[in-house]
């Protein structure tokens, strides 16, 4: 059986207007992106639509799922680190980026253990209901644990590899019986005649 999985990251956002970092609106750019790859999204023929439950990816997934998707799940497991992640750290923000090494440490284990559990569920699923496509909508960090997964790698490479989503926000990973995992970048969408002047 052969599964493709496509790992799309959240669209653009725009964090001024946010009373937190996990409630970011799309920019106008983010969607017009968004909606560009929601159009090719069709022929990928999704069977399933797993989400992150941040605004950004709930945003991005609605745009992509009209007339792709038999199934959709938002899933908290999918979202990107939170102070959640610290058990309640007294020391910590909501910011990411304020954290000590320590903490974010203990954060990316934590999502990595949440987004494990997530990929053997959706993966479970997919097998179970002979799914051949899966879309995965998402932080670009969360898509980066997931690829370091099928790379055969963990959490303790993510601060040293990174894969860029920076180029094309997809990414295609297909899993065929005992071969492995290919993975591919597609290539992004041709802007409108009107944007590309």
């Amino acid at each position: 059986m052969e599964i493709h999985f496509y790992l799309i990251r959240e669209g653009d956002t725009d964090p001024s207007g946010a009373t937190d970092p996990y409630s970011a609106p799309l920019t106008e750019a983010g969607i017009a992106s968004v909606k560009r790859w929601a159009t090719i999204a069709r022929e990928w023929r999704l069977d399933m639509l797993c989400v992150s439950t941040l605004r950004a990816a709930l945003d991005t997934g609605d745009l992509i799922e009209p007339g792709t998707v038999g199934v959709r799940w938002d899933l908290t497991e999918l979202d990107d680190l939170a102070l959640d992640d610290l058990n309640y750290d007294p020391r910590a923000t909501h910011l990411v980026s304020t954290w000590t090494d320590e903490q974010m440490e203990q954060g990316l284990i934590s999502l990595w253990t949440r987004l494990t559990a997530a990929y053997a569920r959706i993966l479970l699923y997919a097998e179970t209901y002979n799914l051949h496509a899966v879309g995965i909508v998402a932080s670009e960090r969360v898509l980066n644990l997931l690829l370091l997964n099928w790379l055969g790698a963990d959490w303790r490479q993510a601060r040293h590899v990174r894969l860029s989503f920076a180029g094309s926000p997809v990414c295609r990973v297909t899993l065929a019986d005992e071969k492995g995992a290919t993975i591919e970048w597609l290539a992004p969408p041709p802007l409108p005649a009107e944007e590309s002047t």
